[in-house]
Order: C-alpha cells, then sequence, then structure tokens
C-alpha cells in the first residue's frame, strides 16, 4: 500500500497534468462559437404563407377532340396510299379545316383550307365547284384573323369560280349577292390604295346588277326576288352621292363644279329610278298601303337628303294620303247670292291647284317593272317616259304607320347599314344626353348637351387629380372629343320633316340619349358624311 501511495503521489501530478492539457481544448470549442461555421451559413428563409410558394402554372390545354386525330389519321394513310393529291382529299381536308374552326383555331383552319383549295384545282380544274365551300371557309378564318386584304383577294377569285361554276343557277343570285356586300364593305373599309376605293364601289353595283338580271330570267320581271338586288343598288346610290359631296366639297374652286353637278343629278336620278322600281314590284305583288305609304317615304327620303325639296314634298303627300282618310267634306252652302260669294271666296286659285296636280303626276311612280337593271338605271340619262298608271286604291287610316313615318323623328338616310348615328334612345337614360328641335326644313336647331354621366362623367371629373390620373384623363378627352364629334355629325345630317295634318311643322323639344362605345363611334367613321 505504501508503495501505491508513493507512485499516486509522485505520478498522480503529472499525470492530472496531461489529461486536464487533453480535456481543455474540447471545452474551450464547446464555449467558444465558431465563428467561422456563423459566417458560412446562410440566411434563415423566411416564407409568407399569403403568397403562393411559386407562379400559379396556366391550366393544361385542354384535350384535343378525337375528330380531329381521326381526320389526321385518315389524310395520312391517304397521303400514303395515293400521293399528295389522293381522290377524296378535298372533303377530308374541308372537314378538318371546318373541326378547327368550330375551335376557334383559324390559323390552323386557314392553312389546312388552303391546301385543299390547291388540291381541288389541280384534281378538277380551275374553276372546279367543290372550291367554293373550301374557299367560303377560308374566307371565314381570315375574316376572323382580321386578315381583310386577303379577304379581298380570295372573294375576287370566290367570284370567278362562282361565275363559272354556277352559271344560270338559283345559287349564282345567292352569290351575286354575297359580291355585292362585300365589295360594298371593303369600300367601308377602304381596303386597297386611296385612288382604288372607288372601284370597290363599281364592283359592287356589277354583282347586283348581274342578281337582278339573273333573277329576272329566273324567277320573271315581277318576282319579289328582283328586290334585294335593287335594294343593294339603292345603298350603292347613297355611297356614290356621299363620294361626289366629298369630291365636290374639296375641289370647291375648280373648274369642274358644273360637271360634279351634272354627276350628283345623274346619282339621284338613278336612285329614284331603283326606288321606283321596288315600289312598283311590291305594289304588283299586293303591298299593303302601309308598305306603299312607307316605299313613296323612302322615295321623298331620297328626294330629302339630295336636296330635291320640291320632290320630296309630293312624296311624302303622297305617302301621307296613302295612310290617311281625307276630311269629311264640307256641308252645302246656301245657294243665295250672299253666300254663293262667300264660298267662291273662301275656293282656292285654280292656278296653284293646277300646279300642285302637275307636279304630283311628274313625281307618281309608275307601277310597271323594269326589264333589266340597266332599265333601272336609265333614268341617269333621261326621265322615264310618261306612261298611264293605275288608279290610285282608296287610302286607309293606318295611325301606327303614320305615327312611325311622320310623327317620329327620323335621321336620313333610314336604311339599317347606312344609318348616321350611333345607337340612341329616345329618353334621357344613357350617358350622353343631348336636346335638340328639327325644323319644317329637317334640319336640327337649338342642339344642346344636356349630361354627360356614368362611366364618362367620372372620366372628366378626373382630369385634375396629379399624375396618377393621367389615363383618366386621357380617357376624358376622348370622350369629350367623340361627343363633340357627335355634335358636329348632328348638325350636319338631315331628318325627315314632321307632318300634320299633312303639312311640314317643326317638332318640339327632343330629348336623346346615347351611349359612346368604342365600336358604336367606329361604326359612325363608315358612314355617309
Amino acid at each position: 500500500m505504501a508503495h501505491t501511495r508513493r507512485l499516486l503521489h509522485r505520478h498522480g501530478l503529472p499525470f492530472l497534468t496531461l489529461i486536464f492539457f487533453g480535456v481543455s481544448p474540447f471545452f474551450a470549442s464547446a464555449q467558444e462559437p465558431d465563428t467561422t461555421a456563423t459566417a458560412s451559413e446562410p440566411a434563415p428563409i423566411v416564407i409568407d404563407m399569403a403568397t403562393p410558394l411559386e407562379a400559379e402554372r396556366p391550366p393544361p390545354p385542354p384535350p384535343e377532340p378525337s375528330a380531329l386525330g381521326v381526320y389526321r389519321n385518315y389524310i395520312q394513310s391517304m397521303e400514303a396510299s395515293a400521293g399528295a393529291f389522293a381522290p377524296g382529299l378535298t372533303e377530308q381536308l374541308l372537314g378538318l379545316g371546318l373541326n378547327l374552326q368550330a375551335l376557334n383555331r383559324h390559323e390552323e383552319a386557314e392553312a389546312v383550307l388552303k391546301r385543299g383549295v390547291h388540291v381541288s384545282r389541280v384534281q378538277s380544274g380551275l374553276y372546279a365547284a367543290d372550291q367554293i365551300p373550301l374557299l367560303r371557309a377560308e374566307i371565314r378564318s381570315l375574316t376572323a384573323l382580321g386578315r381583310f386584304e386577303e379577304v379581298d383577294e380570295r372573294q375576287r377569285y370566290l367570284a370567278r369560280v362562282e361565275s363559272e361554276a354556277l352559271e344560270g343557277t338559283p345559287a349564282s343570285i345567292a352569290a351575286f349577292l354575297d359580291q355585292g356586300a362585300w365589295a360594298e364593305q371593303a369600300w367601308e373599309l377602304r381596303l386597297g390604295e386611296q385612288e382604288t376605293h372607288p372601284e370597290h364601289l363599281a364592283r359592287s353595283w356589277e354583282y347586283y346588277r348581274l342578281a337582278y338580271n339573273q333573277s329576272s330570267q329566273l324567277y320573271g320581271e315581277q318576282s319579289l326576288a328582283l328586290v334585294k338586288p335593287l335594294e343593294g343598288m339603292l345603298r350603292l346610290q347613297y355611297h356614290f352621292a356621299s363620294m361626289q359631296r366629298d369630291s365636290a366639297s374639296h375641289n370647291a374652286f375648280d373648274n369642274n363644279n358644273y360637271r360634279q353637278t351634272t354627276s350628283l343629278g345623274g346619282v339621284y336620278r338613278r336612285g329614284e329610278a331603283v326606288l321606283t322600281n321596288i315600289y312598283a314590284v311590291k305594289r304588283f305583288n299586293g303591298s299593303s298601303a302601309g308598305e306603299q305609304a312607307s316605299d313613296l317615304a323612302k322615295l321623298g327620303d331620297w328626294a330629302w337628303w339630295m336636296g330635291r325639296k320640291s320632290h320630296a314634298y309630293n312624296y311624302y303627300e303622297q305617302a301621307w294620303n296613302r295612310i290617311t282618310p281625307p276630311p269629311a267634306p264640307e256641308p252645302d252652302v246656301d245657294t243665295t247670292a250672299d253666300g254663293s260669294a262667300e264660298a267662291e271666296g273662301t275656293a282656292p286659285p285654280a292656278g296653284d291647284g293646277e300646279q300642285t296636280r302637275v307636279a304630283t303626276a311628274e313625281n307618281t311612280p309608275t307601277t310597271d317593272a323594269p326589264n333589266s337593271a340597266e332599265n333601272a338605271s336609265a333614268a341617269a340619262s333621261e326621265p322615264p317616259p310618261e306612261t298611264e298608271t293605275e288608279p290610285e286604291p282608296e287610302p286607309i287610316d293606318d295611325p301606327v304607320m303614320r305615327a312611325a313615318l311622320f310623327e317620329t323623328s327620323t335621321p336620313l338616310p333610314d336604311i339599317d347599314s347606312l344609318r348616321p348615328l350611333p345607337p340612341f334612345s329616345r329618353d334621357d337614360t344613357g350617358p350622353i344626353v343631348v336636346q335638340f328641335r328639327v325644323d319644317e326644313s329637317g334640319k336640327v336647331k337649338d342642339l344642346e348637351r344636356l349630361a354627360i354621366t356614368d362611366d364618362s362623367e367620372t372620366a372628366a371629373d378626373a382630369s385634375g387629380e396629379g399624375d396618377s390620373d393621367k389615363s383618366d384623363l386621357a380617357s376624358a378627352e376622348i370622350v369629350a372629343s367623340s361627343v363633340e364629334r357627335l355634335l358636329r355629325k348632328m348638325r350636319r345630317i338631315r331628318f325627315r320633316p314632321r307632318y300634320e295634318a299633312g303639312v311640314p311643322v317643326e317638332t318640339d323639344t327632343i330629348v336623346w340619349s346615347f351611349d359612346l362605345e368604342s365600336p358604336n363611334t367606329d361604326r359612325m367613321a363608315l358612314q355617309p358624311q
């Protein structure tokens, strides 16, 4: 034991020293922070649970309809077995294109249908009839894509194909009408170079003329089928007149005023002849008194719009008399000398009555339908010959038609596609409210803007709220510009005069309201000035 104690006493202190120095680094490392590790650690991540962890992914596209896969597989099998111009391939391409159209995939549809037209032309010839449905479908896709220059090009090619493939058939009439309507729309869109714009109107007139002649040959010279091409011709006369007026206003100091006045006179006579033929065809087919009055009022509208007031008054008088019974005859006067003298003193002058009868007779539409469209436009060079007319039917009391034609303020032209103003309400419920009167000459007077409310007023009030409201200020300026443009247009246009007891009179104060949305504003730009 003593030896052991001596051994511990001798070696115990060095042994404990060694242990202390060996363990002390571990204690130091445990107590001191590791600055190196702390510096290398990333910053703590803060997660905001109010926002999604990643951007929302767009929903997956809907699965493609199986019909498209069927068409594509069948087309591939046909091409593999019979080549790129396999028989029956055009039908499959048409079906695929129509299905793509139904899905609003017009870019793909246009490419497929264009290929179908090419295949048909190679297989069946340059003017094969099976190109027609392909071309029409391709035009629909191009229209949906807004590629109107290409639409016009394809329409011209379609017209050549239809004129060859559908010649002499009832389908050719509908094709001519469609082509005439498109050429009219191309004029409104001002497609092509400015100097070529009138060519659209000439092309439209030719298509309507062909439709008229074809309808006359197939259905007869007094068929109601003649009315549609005649209505197209009437719209074109309004366009021609607007074009001549614009040309006259731009060249007011040139030496061509006489020529321009002569051109306007020719346009007026052509329009009068077209309207007379419409009236005659409808009357021959048993139109009612109200319809006849409406057709006569359209003749008056045309004369009124063209500045031929005496003609317009005569046509309006005929329309009024067709739907208004004459006043009851006055009771017999006394046969005494004083009574006779009094009756003679109240009688109208003979000269005035004779003059009125002659003027009315000169402007009474005849009931003979034209033999061809050339006859419809023959009035451009000379007045229609005097012919015996059927006796005028007895007037019928039609207060509804009388109110619609003569007791309501109607801006001219009163034709669906040519109305000069955007849609309006005959009250003060819209955002833009105006009031005015129309005198007996059909001119607007005392035009005043009453209110701009709702969105228009909000935009106008935001004009001074600082830089943050620049967009509102721009909107207010656009609204103000549109309103001023509307008011200028209302001051220029003509209205059908209001009638009371068969005489034009001034209206009372009229209140209308407009909603000048962007489509309506654009629509105004396409109308005659």
